[in-house]
């Protein structure tokens, strides 16, 4: 398993396995695509490898269970919720279970991909084997906007924040990959050094829909077309999670174009957009829209009503202008 722009927290995990240090819960935030999960896998072979030494040997029966997604200490708790959502029987199931041994070695890790996709009751619920699991139990749990966690869960668990790689190691990653050198430039063109998502965009027509539709709402904003904004926003209802994903790409976009009233760096797949739109609008404006769209992505990644929830969000776009 080959990691990029991960060497601190692998060492760091090796430096607490050597030490005997480990933290019963750890927390990887980051955007999508950075390679949360990829690490989280990772670290769970440095932890459960045979050696011990925070390496992962690659030969051993835990090393190979982990690479075949097949080790019975390491569970992936999936969320129940219509959305995605984590609910509170999904983290509940762990209190019970956790009181079990493990299969193979001396600990159990139980992975929560997007922890941050908890509703409140869930996260309640968590909190209650977080703060005291059995001395066999580690959490590695992933989340894109850490500030969705409850502090008190933050506060008991060790943070580790990723962010992309540079675009030298995304490219070799992509050529790993067995991408061209000319796809991988147009990819890292769009989404940088997030490796993640310029798989995506290589090999998925989907995500190549997703910036064109993020591109229309951009430029529908700054033409001033209503009509045109709630045809577009409107458009993915019935696909709540991937409404999350635009609204969420859509506050980078906004976050752009103030970056660029003083020349700082764009990261978004739209920077020309938000070039525009930063043009078109006062900072005020924007921060504005910004906090609509925050407002909307919550209620969305809440369980509200879609069509709604958009529907408000254009109108609140539409009088920020």
């Amino acid at each position: 398993m080959k990691l990029y722009s991960k060497d601190t927290a692998v060492s760091m995990i090796r430096s607490m396995i050597i030490r005997g240090r480990l933290s019963h819960a750890y927390l990887i935030s980051g955007e999508r695509g950075v390679g949360k999960k990829t690490l989280a896998r990772y670290m769970a072979a440095q932890i459960l490898c045979e050696t011990g030494t925070g390496e992962p040997c690659g030969v051993c029966k835990s090393c190979r269970m982990i690479k075949n997604d097949a080790h019975p200490d390491f569970i992936t708790v999936s969320a129940g919720g219509k959305s995605g959502n984590y609910l509170a029987d999904d983290l509940r199931a762990i209190i019970s279970d956790s009181s079990v041994a493990p299969n193979e070695g001396e600990r159990k890790i139980y992975f929560l991909p997007r922890a941050d996709r908890s509703l409140p009751a869930a996260q309640n619920a968590l909190l209650k084997i977080v703060e005291e699991p059995p001395p066999h139990v580690l959490f590695i749990m992933t989340a894109e906007s850490k500030e969705r966690i409850l502090p008190t869960i933050l506060s008991r668990t060790v943070n580790i924040s990723l962010s992309e790689s540079g675009e030298a190691e995304c490219l070799e990653a992509l050529a790993d990959e067995g991408i061209s050198e000319a796809e991988a430039r147009e990819a890292v063109s769009v989404f940088g050094g997030n490796i993640g998502r310029c798989l995506e965009y290589i090999r998925e027509p989907e995500a190549k829909e997703f910036v064109l539709k993020l591109k229309g709402i951009s430029a529908a904003l700054v033409s001033g077309d209503e009509y045109e904004l709630l045809r577009e926003l409107t458009s993915l209802e019935s696909d709540r999670e991937n409404c999350g994903y635009l609204l969420a790409e859509f506050k980078n976009v906004i976050r752009d174009a103030v970056a660029a009233k003083f020349s700082g760096k764009l990261s978004s797949p739209c920077r020309a957009e938000a070039a525009g739109l930063s043009e078109k609008f006062r900072q005020s404006s924007l921060e504005r829209m910004y906090d609509a769209v925050c407002e909307a992505e919550d209620r969305i990644n809440g369980n509200s009503n879609a069509v709604l929830t958009l529907s408000d969000l254009c109108g609140k776009l539409s009088v920020n202008r």
